[in-house]
């Protein structure tokens, strides 16, 4: 993960954001979808974002240990 994040930059959070807010917009405006999907990329974009930014250390990440 490590490796990933270094390679694509800290600004990486900005693609599941985007993926995020358009399937936020779909269940709520055009009641398609469903709730699974705004709430997976939703996660997606706050995991990427905390470990873009350094807030998220290695030792505290659950998925690296």
């Amino acid at each position: 993960m490590k490796q990933f994040l270094s390679k694509y930059g800290r600004h990486f959070w900005l693609l599941p954001l985007v993926i995020s807010l358009y399937s936020w917009y779909d269940l709520l405006f055009h009641d398609e979808g469903d709730l699974f999907f705004p709430l997976f990329f939703s996660g997606f974009t706050y995991y990427f974002f905390l470990k873009g930014t350094g807030k998220l250390k290695d030792k505290d990440d659950i998925f690296l240990k």
